[in-house]
């Protein structure tokens, strides 16, 4: 199994890892590069479904403020909003055959895990508030900095 990438975040709260200050510069300055001087909006590909347009509009109400989504996700937010718009339909049905609960179950499983990466479940928001509070330190532990 290949090792997971660790980010700036979880080097400088300390991964078990010793890391030396030039590779902590490095991957700091490597992360700044990434980031852009103003985010850019996100808007619906063409192609997606009437439902999956739903979805994707409350997804963006839903996080407006927040900086959590980036135009780089639209594909796969668009992925995301397509699985759940097709597990809804599904849903809606009053019987469902063993074929439709199967289908029903990969879009459900296939929504979740876009959802996660996308940072829209709950776990996934604690991890990014755990990141952000691992970089805010107290005026003890910068004195050992």
């Amino acid at each position: 199994m290949p090792t997971q990438t660790v980010t700036n975040e979880v080097m400088e709260a300390g991964s078990g890892k010793h890391w030396t200050r030039a590779e902590k510069e490095a991957r700091k300055k490597a992360a700044e590069g990434l980031k852009r001087a103003k985010p850019r909006g996100l808007y619906a590909p063409s192609e997606l479904s009437k439902g999956a347009k739903e979805v994707w509009k409350r997804v963006l109400a839903s996080t407006k403020g927040v900086e959590l989504l980036d135009n780089m996700d639209t594909e796969i937010l668009a992925l995301y909003c397509e699985n759940v718009s097709k597990a809804k339909k599904l849903i809606k049905l009053d019987k469902l055959d063993s074929d439709q609960v199967k289908e029903f179950q990969a879009y459900s499983r296939i929504a979740i895990s876009y959802a996660d990466k996308l940072g829209l479940t709950p776990s996934a928001r604690a991890r990014l508030v755990k990141k952000k509070a691992d970089k805010i330190k107290d005026s003890f532990s910068e004195k050992f900095d």
